[in-house]
């Protein structure tokens, strides 16, 4: 190890210098990083939802849309209102029915407005500010439950921005207090930028990451890895202490000491990462990957960057030398293991307690879903359209273009025979009621006859019949039918009608069945899939939502065993599926991966049993706490907060046993808890400090529910398990410290002739 650590400090330079083009590639490679919003995105390829999305996006147009609720109108003046939105250049429809209490009840309007273009097209984003300028200029009260424009992005960015320069200037402050020179936290904040850079930049060859790794990473990143640079800061500082007039010797002796130390500190973390992985939810591949990626680009800035750095900070690191600002805690040591069989009669009895709690978490799947004191404007427009007019839950099932349309309504009516199902819409379901004949309706994909025509519009029969030889004479004539059996399928007969208005003069007349044409044929038909459109009374997720898809999958299944469902609430639904799978696989294998990492750092089976029960109950712990309080999780935050706190925090259990051992060698048992407690209480409180703090701050600062979930329960882990550490461990190690040297275990090896020293007869003669 002393070898390579002497190649790195005499190519310093050298490393230097590929570290600049490595931070000019990656500047250049962080525009082009893409990020994806939509969780369902990730889903396994079998679910459902993840076939669905692909061929909607593939064979349906996607025009904008959105939801405006406007409070204190009266029922005129939202119509008229309706009326002046529809009229707004690049808005194509605005749906409003006056007397239906779906959209407007007692003073409050809800309109569902339509864009010519897709939500992300210039002249649709130019009519939705016009739509949000005409309300404004109205002066009526209005919310947003769904935007066209969502400003989500630029949002979370400029509060990331917020985040990290107060959690920088915390961290500073942390490392202020426990460092050994002022001058030494010089090198922290540039070894960190190039890491997180390094990491940005690299994302790119990843070719799309997710908005939650895009976001929380650069925080975990430095709250994970800032411990790294401290380690050699601190190894250098003491090995220069030995040697004060060769500083190139003492960092090439504190690097070769820091290398494997940091090298098996990061296996933990690491460890924890590389578990999210192995999820059948792409999102954790994705989050397990950036992550564990910034974790080497920052081993990789410490081992080749950070020594160039000390070099050249060395002097001005002894000028600035000061006192031990850190406390000795002793006292807490002596009472830790005074109070040793309280303390750990508690732990037990909350270990089983909440480990029964955290397994009755409620879990959720869509960030709107999510319990939260903070909620977003969005979201209490939403909660409060659903109030009035109750949930806009928009459920899909696609269905072949083979599939025939008695078929079809079938399955609309399968589905609308739901209770919670309260609206339907499909190509072959579209009905037009007679004008004449009272219960009679006919269907746009229905062959109807002049007579039919008639029966349906109100038009006289000259008129009808006239329509119907002009579109036989232009489509190869009666067949041998006469004029009054001729049929035409409905739409085709209306495309036909809606193409020649100006020859037929009907426009006025046919005028209220084209937007419905239009409208169906858009977005309805697909290149090879039909899509049947229906809202689903009830919130995206929760009991009563999911028991209505598993009474619609066999019954829709049974009429066309290809139907593909779709929507937020399969997708809520597909993610609970993969969930359970992930929840059981991800734990194991974090557990799995520590637990070998640990035997073969203590060649022991027993302590790591031990470290691994301390960390994993205050997770039980963490996740207890949503129960007591009545509050959801969020499945991915759980997920990610249980492996990190897990490979994270366990460092600290590693250094608290490691002090304790190390110190039994000078101390009796006792002596060497109280001790190790002192010893390990810096590092552990300057390390979990930086990333409880970061976390809370993500926690609190930003406005996402998803993201500020996340950094609360991990900040609130971390917190945790810092005090396990400090308080359960010692105590732990103390009382079944003869038990746990017993699983030590101790490798023989072999003495080659070589090894064999013989004592020298001169030896004997001198002591004699």
């Amino acid at each position: 190890m002393k070898k390579i650590a002497k190649f790195i400090v005499e190519k310093r330079l050298i490393f230097f210098l590929i570290f600049v083009g490595l931070i000019i590639y990656c500047a250049f490679g962080i525009p082009k990083v893409k990020v994806e919003y939509d969780i369902s995105a990730y889903l396994p390829d079998g679910t459902d939802t993840k076939q669905a999305l692909k061929i909607m996006d593939e064979e349906f147009a996607s025009f904008g849309s959105a939801t405006v609720m406007i409070d204190g109108i009266e029922l005129d003046a939202a119509t008229a209102l309706a009326a002046e939105i529809k009229g707004i250049d690049g808005v194509s429809n605005v749906s409003f029915d006056g007397s239906s209490p779906k959209n407007y009840k007692n003073g409050v309007a809800l309109y569902s407005i339509f864009f010519d273009g897709s939500s992300a097209d210039p002249k649709s984003i130019a009519a939705y500010e016009s739509v949000v300028k005409t309300i404004k200029t109205s002066g009526y009260k209005y919310a947003v439950p769904t935007p066209l424009v969502n400003s989500y992005a630029e949002t979370l960015a400029s509060e990331m921005v917020i985040i990290i320069a107060i959690a920088a200037a915390v961290i500073i402050g942390v490392l202020l207090f426990t460092s050994k020179s002022f001058a030494e936290v010089l090198a922290f904040p540039v070894v960190f930028i190039v890491a997180a850079v390094l990491n940005m930049g690299t994302n790119y060859w990843l070719g799309a990451i997710s908005f939650v790794s895009n976001t929380v990473c650069i925080i975990l990143q430095l709250a994970l890895a800032i411990d790294y640079a401290i380690i050699l800061c601190h190894r250098f500082t003491e090995e220069k202490d030995k040697n004060p007039t060769d500083p190139k010797a003492a960092l090439i002796e504190a690097l070769a000491k820091a290398i494997p130390e940091i090298s098996s500190s990061s296996l933990t973390t690491i460890s924890g990462l590389v578990a999210l992985m192995f999820m059948q939810l792409g999102l954790g591949f994705d989050l397990g990957m950036v992550l564990a990626k910034s974790i080497v680009c920052s081993i990789l800035s410490v081992f080749f960057l950070m020594p160039c750095l000390l070099l050249w900070l060395t002097k001005l690191m002894d000028k600035t030398r000061h006192r031990n600002f850190v406390p000795k805690v002793t006292v807490i040591g002596k009472g830790v293991i005074k109070a040793r069989y309280v303390l750990l009669s508690v732990f037990v009895a909350l270990f089983g307690v909440c480990a029964y709690l955290s397994q009755t978490v409620t879990y959720c799947y869509s960030a709107d879903s999510i319990d939260t004191s903070r909620p977003t404007a969005q979201m209490t427009a939403q909660n409060k359209a659903s109030k009035i007019f109750g949930y806009s839950n928009t459920f899909v099932i696609l269905v072949s273009k083979d599939t025939d349309f008695d078929t079809q309504r079938q399955i609309v009516a399968a589905v609308s025979g739901e209770e919670l199902i309260d609206s339907a819409l499909g190509w072959a379901a579209i009905g037009l009621p007679s004008q004449t004949e009272e219960g009679k309706v006919y269907y746009l994909t229905d062959e109807i006859t002049a007579i039919d025509l008639t029966d349906m519009t109100g038009l006289p029969t000259e008129q009808t019949s006239l329509l119907f030889t002009m579109y036989a004479l232009n489509h190869g004539g009666f067949g041998g039918a006469s004029i009054s059996e001729y049929k035409v399928v409905a739409a085709d007969l209306f495309e036909y009608a809606f193409s020649n208005e100006t020859i037929m003069g009907m426009a006025g007349d046919l005028a209220a069945y084209k937007d419905t044409l239009e409208f169906g044929k858009s977005q309805l038909i697909g290149t090879n899939h039909y899509r049947l459109v229906f809202n689903i009374n009830a919130p995206v997720e929760g009991k009563q939502t999911f028991e209505l898809i598993e009474r619609l999958t066999p019954a829709v299944k049974k009429i066309d065993p290809h139907a593909i469902f779709a929507g937020s609430s399969m997708s809520a639904y597909d993610l609970n599926g993969s969930f359970k799978h992930d929840n059981l696989l991800i734990s194991l294998l974090t557990v799995a991966f520590i637990f070998l990492i640990l035997a073969v750092t203590f060649k022991s089976w027993g302590f790591p049993i031990a470290l691994v029960a301390v960390i994993q109950g205050a997770i039980f712990i963490n996740f207890s706490i949503p129960v007591i309080m009545g509050n959801n999780v969020f499945f991915f935050v759980y997920l990610i907060a249980s492996a990190i706190q897990m490979g994270a925090t366990i460092d600290y259990a590693i250094l608290m046993t490691n002090r304790f051992r190390q110190l039994k060698e000078r101390h009796c048992r006792r002596g060497a808890a109280i001790n190790a407690i002192s010893e390990a209480f810096p590092t552990i409180m300057t390390s979990g400090t930086i990333m409880t703090v970061a976390s809370f701050l993500v926690g609190f600062l930003t406005s996402d529910p998803l993201i500020s979930s996340m950094g609360m329960t991990l900040g609130l882990g971390t917190l945790i398990s810092i005090l396990c550490v400090l308080f359960v461990l010692p105590a732990l190690l103390y009382v079944l410290d003869p038990l746990l040297e017993k699983t030590v275990i101790k490798l023989k090896r072999k003495l080659k002739a070589k090894d064999i020293k013989l004592p020298n007869p001169s030896d004997r003669i001198s002591k004699n």
